[in-house]
This record gives C-alpha cells, sequence and structure tokens, in this order.
C-alpha cells in the first residue's frame, strides 16, 4: 500500500512510499482511509530537519485526524463489520500508570499517538485498536469526521475552561482550533463569545458559523482592545489563546476581569519564553492554565460534528490525494487563508 513516511523529521528523510499492508490483530481493525487532516502545526514539526514532535519516534507514517471505511476486523471485534463508516481515536495509554488509575491518561507516562509514535493516517490503511473506534452516521461526511480529534482535544479545553453561565469569553485566533473552540463555546454556558483575529477571511467563515468577530492588526493591539471594551467594559471572563504567540498571550491577561481566567491551547513553537506580568496577576487575582491534548472526548467530539455544534465541513478549505502530500502542507502552512487541509489516501 501507499503511505507517507519520514525517517527522521526533515522532509528529505521523507516520502510517499510502498509500504507493507498492515496485520490486523485479533482486537484490531483495519481502517480505509478517505480523509486525513493536516494538523498544520504537528505536520510542519514533522517536514523541519532536526525538530520533529514532542512525541514522536522515527520512522512513522504521520496523520493523527481520519476517517474512512473499516476494511478488515479482527476475530475479537464484533461491534464492527467491513464496510462501516468509522473515526478514529488516535490516543492509546498503558492503563495501568498512577495517572490511569487516576483516568487522567493525558498524563500517562508511556502515551501513545497514531501519527507520532505509532503509525497514523496519511496512509491507504492504517491499523487501530477496536476500544478506539467510533461509528459516523451516513450524513456526517468523511471531511467532517476526520476532525474527530481536534474536536476532541478542544472539548478538553471547554472543560477547563469551566465557563460559568453569564461568563463572557474570548477566543484569540481563528486556525482551526480557534473556529472550534470558538464553535464549542457558543454552546457553553456563556452569554457571549467573541473571536479575536488577523485575518479577515476566517472571521468571515466564522460569522457563518454563528460566531461574533472582531478584526486584530497585530501591530496594534489598543484597535480590537477598544471594541472589545465598548462591549464588555469590565472585561472577559475567560480569555483561549489559540495562537501560540507569546506578545497575544501577554496582551490577552490586560483583556481579563478581576478574578478572570487565561487558558493558553495553543502551542508555543517559539523558543520564545513567555513572560506575565505579576502585579496585574496579583492584584486582579488572574488565573493562568494550559490545556495539553484529549482523552476520552471522542464521542463527545463525534456527537458535536453530527448535530452541527461544530460545523466540520466549513473549516475544510483545500483538498489533495496523498501524492501531493507536500503541496497541501505547504498550502496550508503558507496560505493565511487555508484552515483545515484535507488528503484523500484512496484517491488518484
Amino acid at each position: 500500500m501507499k503511505a507517507l513516511v519520514y525517517d527522521k523529521p526533515g522532509r528529505k528523510f521523507s516520502g510517499i512510499r510502498e509500504v507493507p499492508y498492515p496485520t490486523c490483530g485479533d482486537d484490531e481493525v483495519i481502517i480505509k482511509v478517505m480523509s486525513a487532516s493536516i494538523c498544520k502545526g504537528v505536520e510542519h514539526d514533522h517536514d523541519q530537519e532536526g525538530v520533529g514532535t514532542d512525541l514522536a519516534t522515527y520512522p512513522v507514517t504521520p496523520g493523527h485526524e481520519f476517517s474512512g471505511y473499516i476494511e478488515e476486523v479482527g476475530r475479537n471485534v464484533t461491534q464492527f463489520k467491513k464496510g462501516d463508516r468509522v473515526c478514529a481515536d488516535n490516543t492509546e495509554y498503558c492503563g495501568e500508570c498512577y495517572y490511569c488509575k487516576k483516568e487522567e491518561s493525558n498524563y500517562c507516562p508511556t502515551f501513545g499517538s497514531l501519527g507520532h509514535n505509532i503509525n497514523g493516517g496519511f496512509a491507504e490503511f492504517v491499523r487501530v485498536k477496536k476500544e478506539k473506534i467510533f461509528p459516523i452516521p451516513d450524513f456526517l461526511s468523511f471531511n467532517a469526521a476526520a476532525l474527530g480529534e481536534p474536536v476532541a482535544c478542544c472539548l478538553h479545553a471547554v472543560d477547563r475552561c469551566e465557563v460559568k453561565y453569564g461568563d463572557t469569553v474570548v477566543v484569540m485566533g481563528a486556525g482551526p482550533m480557534g473556529l472550534i473552540l470558538a464553535q464549542l463555546l457558543t454552546h457553553s454556558n456563556a452569554a457571549d463569545v467573541i473571536l479575536i483575529a488577523s485575518t479577515q477571511s476566517k472571521l468571515d467563515q466564522a460569522e457563518k458559523m454563528g460566531v461574533r468577530t472582531i478584526l486584530m492588526d497585530r501591530n496594534d493591539y489598543s484597535g480590537h482592545a477598544e471594541k472589545f471594551n465598548e462591549i464588555h467594559p469590565l472585561g472577559a471572563d475567560i480569555v483561549v489563546d489559540a495562537t501560540g504567540s507569546v506578545d497575544v498571550i501577554r496582551h490577552s491577561m490586560t483583556l481579563l476581569k478581576k478574578g478572570g481566567r487565561l487558558v493558553q491551547y495553543a502551542l508555543v513553537h517559539s523558543d520564545e519564553q513567555l513572560t506575565l506580568d505579576p502585579r496585574l496577576m496579583f492584584n486582579n487575582e488572574l488565573t493562568y492554565t494550559a490545556s495539553f491534548c484529549q482523552s476520552h472526548n471522542f464521542g463527545r467530539a463525534v456527537e458535536a460534528l453530527a448535530d452541527g455544534r461544530v460545523k466540520g465541513d466549513l473549516l475544510v478549505t483545500h483538498e489533495y490525494t496523498l501524492d501531493h502530500f507536500y503541496e497541501a502542507l505547504d498550502e496550508n502552512v503558507n496560505n493565511r487563508n487555508s484552515i483545515k487541509v484535507v488528503i484523500h489516501p484512496n484517491q488518484e
């Protein structure tokens, strides 16, 4: 079968290759991948020589956001059959460590993830444990279903926000995660959710999703701050950062009410260290926390996509075949108007 393989970080150490079809274990299924979405930050890290992802072991086939048909089931698999439409939770845990026994699997020291340290979905077929498979309804597109993983991660972040009834919430950044977070938060206890970002085309898409927006000038934060303060003079109860910019994170603290909370969702990819104003945090009793990836949120994610709380198809801006993966990645990294770019491994 055909698959994308990175022998080690860096494009020159990778390629679209013929590799063996995976062997299906007794408690596993093989998925014929119809849609596999690019996670820009992760795939870009795989592609950078000497970088890679924090979880990765090489060689590996990337791709942790995917959906498709069941191609083969193991002898102990009774809930699924060939031809079923499914998506898959990419995470694997030991189930035996201190954190797993506390139902805090995110912190498992042997955390496994398809597309990082287990072969993932940028391939014609992928092997997945049976307990990680989730059926998808016929009306849900494979493109939308492939977004189950980012939606699940955003659900974990919403849980971390601890939104109280009537809260004002700001999401900074309108990449795919910011757009998903804003949609989920509009269906939370929040009274008002505002998305602030610097790309008008993405804000236009957010408006189609029912999210209120304010345009950011990256060179002058005072403009959007003034517009926001006109609406909410006391500030926001919660700000969620989906930019990964240390400047935006620092600025976001100034948008909070007294007693407010900043949740850092996006990973800071630069080597720059984040410094916060301790006097501001102390005087206003501000809280700074973070949200890593998801565990055991996949069922809720599929439900959110299926019932339209997250409009997955509106997030997909570009589609490519597996043979054009690098062109697709460059499109996602370099085109500010791209949101989610989807690969179709079984299309020519």
